[in-house]
């Protein structure tokens, strides 16, 4: 059976420079490499629900210039259903500068336009909840929060993914979620703590489930017990970590989408994002079912553990 995961909210076309090192000051930068390629964190996440066999949706709000029809095209070429996006007239599209360096460190300039439409009621809910799980994230917190709570008051899983460029109304969809998996500087500041385990307990007033992703530090949970538990990352020589976390939330709204645990789930999203990191080129190299079925059975690779074990 295919597992069907509607996801809600940006998506952006990256202009992406490999730098030997991110710049600090004033001056100039060789490139050694360019991609274009299509990104933002609910379309990512559409997009590695295909990768790894599903059939996703992606909704959400683009212009109507040419960088909107290329990152629709894109996400058709990646069999990604775009018919509920709606387009807005006399808009230009979302994109992105993105420049990173031989290690993986990355630096991103994000332009959004202001003139795209926040008003969800043109949402076609109904089409959009036909669906094992949802997944939206905290770019378009209005249509976030109509879908979250749609899909939560269905009993489908309802996943959000809270980075770091939210602001305080991020709250408002963390409450309307089932599952919220943070970044770390997104958790830190929504709940202006000085650790995870502090900002984890905070958040769980708000959702039954919540994680946070600390990158090479492996992701950190809450159980059924509110006990913090931590499930280590994969170990790979990170080139791009462009799209990591939303890949991440993509496959971990796909795990719950065919009814595995959140810790199997989490462990599941952690392979698929640490092989994004291997490799470059922006969706070029998001892996699919195979790659993330063989790290998984890799001998090298670990359960999940308490913390106090991380």
């Amino acid at each position: 059976m295919t597992v069907k995961v509607t996801c809600l909210g940006g998506a952006v076309l990256d202009l992406i420079y490999g730098v030997d090192e991110l710049p600090h000051e004033d001056g100039k930068s060789i490139a050694r490499s360019y991609a274009e390629s299509g990104g933002g964190m609910a379309a990512n996440a559409a997009v590695i629900v295909s990768r790894l066999g599903g059939q996703a949706i992606w909704c959400g709000r683009v212009g109507d210039d040419d960088k909107g029809r290329r990152i629709l095209d894109g996400l058709r070429l990646e069999k990604v259903d775009v018919r509920t996006a709606k387009v807005v007239p006399g808009v230009q599209s979302s994109h992105s500068i993105v420049l990173k360096d031989r290690i993986g460190n990355r630096a991103i300039i994000l332009y959004r336009s202001e003139a795209l439409d926040f008003d969800p009621s043109w949402l076609p809910l109904e089409k959009l909840l036909v669906a094992d799980a949802v997944l939206a994230d905290n770019r378009w917190i209005e249509g976030a929060v109509a879908l979250l709570s749609a899909a939560r008051a269905r009993g489908i899983p309802a996943v959000l993914d809270a980075d770091s460029a939210g602001d305080d109304t991020t709250l408002q969809a963390v409450s309307a979620a089932s599952h919220v998996v943070f970044s770390a500087p997104g958790l830190a500041a929504l709940f202006k703590t000085e650790t995870p385990e502090e900002g984890l307990r905070r958040a769980h007033q708000h959702a039954p489930f919540v994680a946070v992703t600390l990158g090479s530090k492996g992701v950190l949970w809450l159980d059924e017990n509110g006990a913090t538990r931590h499930v280590p990352s994969f170990p790979v020589t990170a080139v791009e970590t462009v799209g990591a976390g939303d890949i991440f939330h993509g496959a971990f709204a796909f795990a719950l989408g065919r009814g595995q645990s959140e810790e199997d789930g989490l462990r599941f999203a952690a392979a698929a994002a640490a092989i994004k990191c291997a490799g470059e080129g922006g969706r070029e190299s998001f892996p699919r079912m195979p790659d993330v079925e063989a790290l998984l059975a890799s001998p090298k690779t670990s359960k999940s553990a308490s913390a106090r074990d991380a």
